[in-house]
């Protein structure tokens, strides 16, 4: 039995920790990993309108609402995008960072 299969829980410990610790430099901004395709596409969603509700943007990208709650967080907290609270929905809209990092080559 190879190693990258055993049931070591330490193995499976240490794998969680790092990609626990990626997700939360890039949650800070921080990280210099690109951003995963789903997140380039919403931001490419958000680009010609004011403001987009959260849930047309889950339509649009086909994604369950645990998706799309966790991308919307994401992109929050790297600065691409703003929650607008609009009554009991929330609004979404392109920060300058966002479209700057959508126009960067």
């Amino acid at each position: 039995m190879s190693r990258e299969r055993s049931a070591d829980p330490f193995s499976a410990f240490l794998n969680a920790t790092n990609r626990q610790s990626a997700h939360q430099a890039m949650s800070r901004g921080d990280s210099t990993e690109p951003l995963p395709p789903i997140a380039r596409t919403a931001l490419e969603a958000l680009l010609d309108r004011e403001r987009t509700p959260v849930d047309e943007l889950r339509l649009t990208l086909g994604l369950t609402t645990r998706r799309i709650a966790d991308l919307v967080t994401m992109l929050n907290r790297l600065g691409l995008i703003e929650i607008h609270q609009d009554g009991i929905d929330e609004e979404l809209e392109l920060t300058a960072r966002g479209r700057a990092l959508l126009a960067a080559p």
